[in-house]
């Protein structure tokens, strides 16, 4: 155990730093940071996993500071909750759900605790946390080599943002934690199979699909839109955004589906994924590819669902 210990605290702390440290690597690569935690969690067991856990995050302390706290908090919370479930053989949706809840609960009382130790509410601890946040972001695009115009649009708009940020914060924190799990589920099970570690079987990923009832919600929540309340409005924006990410999902396994049917080899596969990462209209084809499989069933798996 000592060892696992000790080269899990290592690699989980380098990964930490790393991502603190370099903002491109940690904007992207700290979905990675749980990864770590779920290896150990399977081959060394619940309590290494979780003394890695704790000296990773009283690290985190020592290098940053609470809100670094907060976030790589929830990182490490999602890796050993994973690790716990996987271990455990907790159904695919219902483990993404707990950890979902886990998260959100993690993260509206860090920053309540946060805003007590000092002095200010938990809107005004949040709105700080956000405009940090994008302060940093628009810092990551001059460095990036953005336009000068453009740049300044961003710092014009960066009021508007925030107020938007802050009414879609329930659906970025899950939607954010959805995709982590989506990313460590993936990496940790090619690790384990790789070192003949036990997996849960989860079946073909791939043939994966959302349940046909959260088509009523994706309807639901675009009547929230059309209607004058400010509340309404918030609420169906945030559920839109948490459906599109689920259907992403969905999308990204029909793809997913096809190119293994079709033996398209690994190097046009990553280039094919990379290109849905970063162009946001072939995302967004990605998402309707998912939300349309409801009715037209494009993998031919089971009954498809009667339009109307």
């Amino acid at each position: 155990m000592s060892k696992d210990l000790i080269t899990g605290t290592l690699i989980t702390c380098l990964a930490v730093t790393v991502c603190a440290l370099v903002p491109i690597v940690g904007l992207m690569g700290s979905v990675f940071i749980p990864v770590p935690l779920i290896f150990y969690r399977i081959k060394a067991g619940s309590l290494t996993a979780r003394l890695i856990a704790l000296a990773t995050a009283g690290f985190v302390l020592l290098l940053g500071g609470r809100l670094e706290l907060l976030f790589f908090g929830e990182l490490l919370l999602i890796g050993v909750l994973m690790g716990e479930l996987m271990e455990r053989r907790w159904p695919l949706e219902r483990m993404a759900a707990a950890i979902c809840g886990a998260a959100v609960g993690v993260a509206a009382g860090g920053m309540w605790v946060f805003g007590l130790l000092t002095d200010r509410g938990l809107l005004e601890t949040l709105a700080d946390g956000v405009r940090n946040n994008l302060e940093l972001t628009l810092q990551l695009y001059r460095d990036m080599g953005l336009s000068q115009e453009q740049v300044e649009f961003l710092e014009a708009s960066l009021d508007v943002i925030q107020q938007i940020m802050i009414g879609m914060m329930p659906a970025l924190i899950i939607g954010s934690t959805l995709m982590t799990v989506w990313v460590c589920l993936l990496t940790a099970r090619q690790l384990l199979q790789r070192l003949e570690l036990p997996v849960p079987d989860y079946g073909a990923l791939d043939h994966w699909k959302a349940p046909e009832v959260l088509v009523w919600g994706v309807i639901a929540s675009g009547l929230l839109l059309l209607l004058p309340s400010l509340a309404a409005k918030t609420v169906g924006l945030n559920g839109l955004a948490l459906f599109m990410i689920v259907y992403f999902f969905q999308g990204i396994a029909i793809v997913a589906y096809f190119l293994r049917k079709k033996q398209v080899p690994r190097i046009a596969r990553m280039v094919l994924y990379g290109l849905i990462a970063i162009q946001q209209l072939v995302m967004l084809a990605v998402v309707g590819v998912g939300f349309f499989d409801t009715w037209f069933n494009f993998r031919k798996i089971g009954k498809p669902l009667t339009p109307g």
